[in-house]
């Protein structure tokens, strides 16, 4: 269900994904209008990505995955806020290495493109997560390092 959900709900120019969509894919509505792409969306590059590559599936996850790291990249790699409407309009200014740390996990799906590369290697540049939101953001990191480097993966039961 999620591999035809997420390219019927992302930003056709941003790949930014919603916090909440009905189960019908309608936007969810929040706070006195749509559902804008916050601290839940950022899950969703991961989410595609990890699917991707686990099972090489469905190809779209690859346009997602390029089309949400080629506009993040284009707001600054180390600089794009964590907040925006679904057509690229920044919603706050706060930096989130969780955001970044998901934005990498991209790279799992994403073609062999400058930007693919660039996600990775903030990667492994961002410090550990610290300060008030050290947890959100240092589980996603944590997780998101675990994909990248290949160690969360699928362990088969043994008979």
């Amino acid at each position: 269900m999620s591999r035809d959900l997420f390219p019927r709900v992302t930003g056709p120019d941003t790949g930014l994904t919603p916090d909440q969509v009905n189960l019908d894919g309608t936007p969810s509505s929040g706070f006195g209008g749509p559902m804008s792409f916050g601290y839940d969306s950022w899950r969703s590059v991961s989410n595609w990505s990890v699917d991707y590559s686990w099972w090489h599936k469905d190809d779209r996850e690859t346009v997602l995955s390029n089309r949400v790291q080629k506009f993040l990249f284009s707001q600054g790699i180390d600089k794009f806020p964590d907040r925006y409407s679904l057509d690229g309009k920044p919603l706050s200014t706060r930096h989130s290495p969780g955001m970044v740390a998901t934005a990498a996990v991209g790279s799992l799906a994403a073609g062999d493109t400058p930007e693919a590369k660039a996600f990775v290697d903030e990667l492994w540049k961002i410090p550990v997560p610290s300060g008030e939101q050290r947890y959100y953001d240092g589980m996603l990191y944590m997780m998101s390092l675990l994909h990248a480097s290949g160690n969360f993966r699928i362990i088969e039961a043994h008979k």
